[in-house]
């Protein structure tokens, strides 16, 4: 069995953005229950049927349960970092599990230990170039690594494409699609991030 992450450690990562011309430091730690209600929000935000644009709130009450430490339909503890400005105001999260299977068998990653990124938002306010979603990856690929993972994978499904350019810039390289992850038609594009020199 695959190792989870523990986050047994604080974790406290700041990443700065240089965006319009200002210097904006971005604080990254792990979850606080109390931050749940303020992602709920930016959940819905997301969250959102690809055709009708109404929220999908069955997906975002899974999310939040999956915040709460409830194991998810693979059996899987999701652990979940967030960003905060310097006032505390939440500005997104992400997450990382052990593998599902299939991402596994798609991207060859075998018995090396790996994790997988879950659940990456964040509030529409802060997209594109300000730092919170680099700040995030960073900081997750910090966690897994000390971990002990040589891998980070990652899917996105086409209700997200507009964050595939990100996974490009950020990851090692694209493995191509998973067809119909997501339902009929509805692929996921996956990739792979290296995060030991072991391997």
């Amino acid at each position: 069995m695959k190792p989870q992450p523990t986050h047994s450690r604080p974790l406290m990562f700041q990443q700065s953005s240089n965006s319009r011309a200002t210097e904006t430091t971005w604080l990254v730690r792990p979850l606080h229950q109390d931050d749940i209600a303020s992602l709920t929000l930016i959940l819905r935000e997301h969250m959102r049927d690809l055709h009708s644009g109404e929220i999908v709130e069955t997906e975002v009450q899974a999310v939040i349960s999956y915040m709460h430490g409830m194991p998810d339909a693979l059996g899987r503890t999701r652990h979940y970092l967030v960003a905060a400005d310097h006032c505390g105001l939440v500005l997104g999260c992400m997450a990382i599990a052990t593998p599902d299977p299939t991402m596994s068998r798609h991207l060859a990653t075998g018995d090396t230990t790996t994790f997988e990124l879950l659940n990456a938002f964040v509030g529409s306010r802060y997209l594109r170039g300000q730092g919170v979603g680099l700040a995030l990856f960073s900081a997750l690929c910090e966690v897994a690594a000390t971990d002990g993972a040589h891998y980070l994978i990652v899917n996105s499904g086409p209700r997200y494409r507009s964050s595939w350019g990100f996974y490009d810039r950020v990851c090692d390289s694209s493995h191509g699609f998973i067809e119909n992850y997501y339902g009929t038609s509805r692929h996921a594009k996956t990739w792979k991030k290296r995060l030991s020199s072991n391997q």
